[in-house]
């Protein structure tokens, strides 16, 4: 039977009873550690903080050296608690300046997570003379009083407000693994395993459990990092992966823009879609729009560089102009006729996305918080103008011819802010697929209308290519289209569609290469209005778009089979088209990535800051606190209530474990009856006969009198620790 009461440990802290100078020579190593990757952490997520990661260690190392000198003193072990309760009051005095501070670092963490993900996130309204280092001061005092605690006590928890963090912020692809991350591991480490050589028996074991735990956690938190943190491709690999996992059926047949050693296609009956139309026509469905081509896959455009436009789709998005609905928008200014109505059920599709037609009406179902138009939300139920290709160059001469008026000219401003970002991030070639075309198509350079370059392109396609289902690409790790033209020869419709997008590109005109579900107009002709119809995988295909101005992207048609004579006689409307595009014009064709935009700062919505906030987020803490006291205070009541249950034997010896607890937290108590109470415990533990009301009465009155004499000898801050902290009477 252990000397405890249920509840009340009273395992010896040999920490705590070792001189504090050694205390504090055994912590100092491990607390340099941890300040110095804390100092790397703040610098390298707060841009703003205009200061080196020494100088910011240098600030850190000063107040833990006042910490530690403070300990030496009488009064040392309430030190740190007294600065936890001082830097809140002083943030209270300061409030104003201190939010301003704070909001500074927000505002960075925003900046953060919108080139990670792609998405816009409100910025703080801050005045311009807002600085930062009321906001770091804050931090750096808390996570150095933390610290402080953590080793003074011996007891990791205090530090977890620092670790857990960083440990999230890792797992989950926030931040890559650094010197910083590395040093608060390998503090965090050394830190338990101090606390493991101070403690015996059950906390030893759960000490143990800590670190195991811990180190667990380092190991995931490396191989997260290994596929987020080092290059593009490894990224790409994880996501796919993932994607692949979650979202992905077995029958899919499309390859989803991976185009390495692509197989044949693997036509099924499986039924991908289940549509509806309120007028049966011909239908392209768009599911995932690629806009970035590397030579053995196309891939959305990264969050990073989609991040650079985070101000211009603001704009875009707060006036009414998506991307996904252009061509709706652009029809509705010369037709008064309602929009059509499309339902879509997801039978065994890719579930990451939606299928939309083109000329999708109305914004209700689009992100507006999401950067570029490529992403197509999950949607059942859509608006749509119902119309193809030669309608819509109807609609951008009708465009051109309206442009006086003052709801058309709102339109095309912000449209030509749009078109500048296509011609940016759509253009974009390898070095290796421009050689390519260099050698294929480079004998003419002359400029070209989008009438010709269309023309040609189909033209040399027919010639290049062979269409083949049942072609396999072996390209490995090479150019798929320098082995698509220059050594297979033949290809089904993704080879052409890579083909033709990339040719797009290398004349100057901005493509994208998509994959989705096709209907075409001879099959949608025998179905009535609102008769159900199942798109199979035999309906899975790709092709190119290209950007339209005016109207926005439009499917280009090239594979052979599915060309149909709305293509053919389509050069009767485009004949009419003066505009020229030229590979002149692609001024970085031979750069993986394109330039940055430099698009003017704008302002945006944000959030105003008020000092309520910091009241509070205050409350919150002290309510908190006082859910833990009554946590701990119920947990004592139960002890003592079980001692009180107990029977004479087991009561006598939870009594005195109860006791010698009291007493391992005053040293001076000076108690006459110890070596009776010893005795008592001894025949409670080791003796056969029972033990009687009389003896449980002289352990009881030999507790109570241990408790009398600590709360006589100990401090008013002993008093309130013993009694609202660690909750021992």
């Amino acid at each position: 039977m252990n000397n405890s009461s249920s509840g009340l440990r009273i395992t010896a802290h040999p920490i705590r009873n070792s001189s504090q100078f050694q205390n504090v020579l055994d912590g100092i190593p491990i607390s340099l550690i941890l300040l110095l990757g804390s100092a790397v952490s703040i610098c390298n997520h707060f841009p703003s903080v205009h200061m080196p990661w020494w100088g910011v260690f240098a600030i850190m190392f000063a107040f833990s050296a006042l910490l530690w000198i403070l300990q030496l003193t009488e009064k040392g072990r309430w030190i740190s608690f007294s600065f936890l309760v001082l830097i809140p009051l002083i943030s209270i005095i300061f409030h104003r300046q201190v939010l301003e501070g704070i909001g500074c670092l927000a505002n960075d963490l925003m900046n953060q997570l919108t080139r990670i993900t792609g998405r816009i996130y409100p910025d703080l309204a801050l005045s311009q003379e807002t600085s930062i280092l009321w906001g770091v001061v804050p931090i750096i005092a808390i996570i150095s009083v933390l610290l402080h605690l953590s080793i003074q006590t011996g007891r990791a928890l205090f530090f977890l407000p620092v670790l857990l963090p960083v440990y999230i912020s890792t797992l989950t692809g926030f931040s890559s693994i650094g010197v910083d991350t590395f040093l608060i591991f390998l503090g965090g480490i050394f830190l338990i395993i101090r606390r493991a050589g101070a403690a015996h028996d059950q906390e030893y074991r759960g000490t143990l459990s800590q670190l195991f735990i811990l180190i667990l956690c380092a190991f995931l938190a490396i191989a997260i990092g290994f596929f987020y943190g080092d290059t593009r491709a490894k990224t790409e690999k994880w996501d796919r992966t993932l994607h692949s996992i979650l979202f992905d059926q077995d029958s899919n047949s499309m390859p989803e823009g991976r185009l390495r050693n692509l197989k044949k296609w693997r036509r099924n009956d499986t039924q991908a879609l289940k549509i509806t139309m309120s007028k049966p026509q011909k239908l392209y469905l768009r599911g995932q729009i690629f806009e970035t081509y590397s030579g053995i896959a196309w891939s959305p455009l990264s969050a990073q560089i989609r991040a650079e436009y985070e101000d211009l789709f603001y704009q875009l998005h707060q006036s009414g102009f998506f991307g996904q609905s252009q061509i709706a928008t652009a029809s509705t200014f010369l037709t008064h006729a309602a929009p059509e109505e499309l339902t879509i059920e997801n039978l065994s599709a890719c579930s990451a996305h939606g299928y939309y037609p083109y000329a999708v009406s109305g914004n209700d179902m689009l992100d507006a918080w999401l950067i570029g138009d490529a992403l197509l939300p999950v949607a059942d139920t859509m608006k749509y103008y119902p119309g193809s290709v030669p309608e819509w160059y109807s609609v951008q001469h009708s465009l051109a011819s309206g442009q006086k008026r003052s709801n058309i000219s709102q339109y095309l401003l912000a449209e030509q802010a749009y078109e500048e970002y296509v011609t940016e991030v759509d253009l974009q070639l390898t070095n290796e697929s421009w050689s390519v075309l260099n050698r294929q198509l480079g004998e003419d350079q002359s400029p070209k209308t989008l009438s010709q370059i269309r023309e040609f392109i189909r033209l040399y396609l027919s010639e290049a290519l062979v269409y083949d289902e049942d072609v396999a690409t072996l390209n490995g790790n090479g150019d798929f289209l320098q082995y698509t033209l220059e050594k297979s020869g033949s290809g089904y419709s993704v080879h052409y569609a890579t083909a033709a997008t990339l040719m797009l590109r290398y004349f100057g005109v901005p493509a994208r290469y998509v994959e989705g579900y096709f209907l075409p107009e001879a099959e949608a002709a025998v179905y009535q209005p609102g008769e159900e119809i199942f798109l199979s995988e035999h309906h899975a295909h790709a092709w190119a778009e290209y950007y339209l101005p005016g109207v926005g992207f439009i499917p280009f048609e090239v594979t052979p089979g599915y060309i149909d004579d709305e293509e053919l006689e389509l050069g009767n409307v485009l004949s009419q088209d003066q505009q020229t595009y030229s590979a002149d014009h692609l001024k970085y064709a031979q750069v993986e990535q394109p330039e940055s935009i430099k698009e003017p700062k704008q302002d945006r919505f944000s959030f105003s800051m008020k000092p309520i906030y910091l009241l509070y987020i205050s409350i919150a803490l002290l309510l908190l606190l006082a859910l833990m006291i009554i946590i701990k205070r119920k947990k004592l009541k139960n002890a003592l209530a079980a001692i009180s249950m107990a029977p004479h034997r087991d009561a006598i010896a939870m009594r005195f474990g109860y006791a010698l607890r009291l007493l391992e937290c005053c040293e001076n108590a000076q108690i006459d009856e110890n070596r009776r109470a010893e005795e008592l415990n001894r025949e409670a533990l080791f003796s056969d006969h029972e033990m009687t009301a009389q003896q449980r009465r002289e352990m009881d009155e030999y507790a109570d009198c241990v408790l009398g004499e600590c709360r006589d000898k100990w401090t008013f801050f002993d008093k309130l620790r013993y009694r609202l902290w660690d909750c021992l009477y």
